[in-house]
């Protein structure tokens, strides 16, 4: 986006060089027209007025990644409510955002408020000491009405109403596109070869485009390129057996796979493109079907994903990747940016299924030792660990974010340096 805006102001900046030549040159030269002149002015107008257009257009789009990103984090939060209130656990306090609150107002027990950074939010619950989740004035209460207090299945589903509503929301999103037809998205890909690469191993052994790979080493790759990946890149210059569907009959190749080096590490290959195309609206009935179809895999494909994170480690994107991937998403149309929200929405839910205390695993894992021990943990060594827990994330969350702007402003920079011999 910088080099845009750059682009654009030098554009804007040349145009009115020229309306500010135009008398000399209109002394120099009778020849230039009224009309001309006219025309200069008018196209320089048109540059000063598409400059800020096509600035604030992106400022709006990146409002809306990190609203979106935002709200499946208040949402997540809302699951937390729900299922507090329907055991009668008391929620002092629930924020939209964080930081200076804009407006509140209290209903019932609880202070719902809207805060000025809308990014997430959260729950606070009485009797559930938890870091960063209000002012925590009732986190040692042991009323009735306290988290405390409550037999082990209820803390569960508190804890698990996050990830559930996280779910629920992937769930209804693709329902809703695989209705209303889902647009060209490489989010998309069907097993189906478009392209075949020269000299490429699927050239070398007979491939068509057309093909649609069924599965590999007798493992289905059950309509996912997520899975077909998964099962390809460990396999760098081995041979395998692979079965493809070519006009509605069943074959099967050994193909001896190419390599590619990628963030230092061989990956096995066959050298294709996969099919990318519009999916068209179904009937309601199809649609669930498919929907909750695809939610499962994408579900089932993100776990694997995370079972497997060292090995990706260097491919994992941090928060200014993500807010940047939901801008994109934003700009490329309603569709594809709900697309995009459920994917993350799944990927978060999967996320707080890892027992780290700040994430719902954690306390889901506190909480039940805590069932088969028969008493609470220390209160001091759950903050010791969370605040540990914590620091770790901090780390994290500016690693990946440092590599994040690097992939984005990396591109222009590099030749720069490369120019100075830096």
């Amino acid at each position: 986006m910088c080099i845009h805006v750059v682009a654009q102001c030098i554009n804007a900046s040349y145009r009115l060089i020229i309306l500010i030549m135009i008398p000399y040159i209109y002394k120099l030269s009778k020849k230039i027209t009224r009309y001309r002149i006219i025309t200069q002015g008018t196209s320089m107008a048109l540059s000063l007025f598409m400059y800020p257009a096509s600035l604030f257009q992106n400022i709006f789009f990146i409002l809306i990644g990190c609203f979106g990103m935002g709200f499946l984090i208040g949402f997540h939060e809302l699951g937390h409510f729900l299922f507090a209130k329907l055991f009668n656990i008391r929620t002092p306090s629930f924020s939209i955002g964080f930081g200076p609150k804009i407006l509140s107002k209290k209903i019932g027990k609880t202070e719902f408020s809207l805060s000025a950074i809308p990014f997430g939010g959260y729950v606070e619950i009485a009797g559930a000491a938890e870091i960063g989740q209000g002012e925590q004035k009732e986190a040692l209460a042991m009323d009735n009405e306290s988290f405390a207090v409550k037999p082990f299945y209820q803390k569960l589903f508190v804890m698990l109403g996050g990830i559930l509503f996280n779910l629920l929301f992937a769930y209804c999103a693709f329902i809703t596109l695989f209705w209303t037809g889902i647009p060209k998205t490489p989010l998309m890909q069907k097993p189906i070869i478009a392209a075949i690469q020269e000299n490429s191993p699927a050239q070398q052994y007979d491939l068509q485009i057309g093909d649609k790979i069924v599965a590999i080493r007798n493992e289905s790759i059950e309509n996912s390129i997520q899975k077909l990946q998964t099962l390809l890149f460990p396999l760098a210059s081995q041979e395998v057996s692979i079965i493809i569907e070519r006009n509605g009959v069943s074959l099967e190749k050994s193909i001896v796979l190419g390599e590619k080096e990628v963030n230092g590490k061989k990956i096995g290959i066959l050298g294709i493109e996969f099919e990318i195309s519009e999916t068209p609206p179904q009937s309601f009935f199809e649609a669930v079907k498919q929907g909750i179809n695809a939610t499962n895999l994408w579900i089932k494909n993100t776990i694997t994903g995370f079972l497997h994170i060292k090995k990706g480690a260097g491919d994992i994107a941090g928060p200014v990747m993500i807010v940047a991937m939901t801008t994109k998403a934003a700009s490329s149309g309603a569709k594809i940016f709900l697309l995009l929200l459920s994917i993350i929405s799944i990927n978060l839910a999967v996320l707080n299924l890892i027992p780290l205390p700040i994430l719902d695993g954690g306390q889901i894992l506190f909480y039940s030792i805590e069932a088969l021990i028969g008493r609470p943990l220390p209160v001091k060594v759950r903050e010791y660990i969370h605040i540990t827990t914590w620091i770790m994330f901090i780390i994290l969350f500016l690693y990946l974010s440092t590599k994040d702007i690097w992939r984005l402003v990396g591109p222009y920079i590099a030749p720069l340096l490369n120019k100075f011999g830096l």
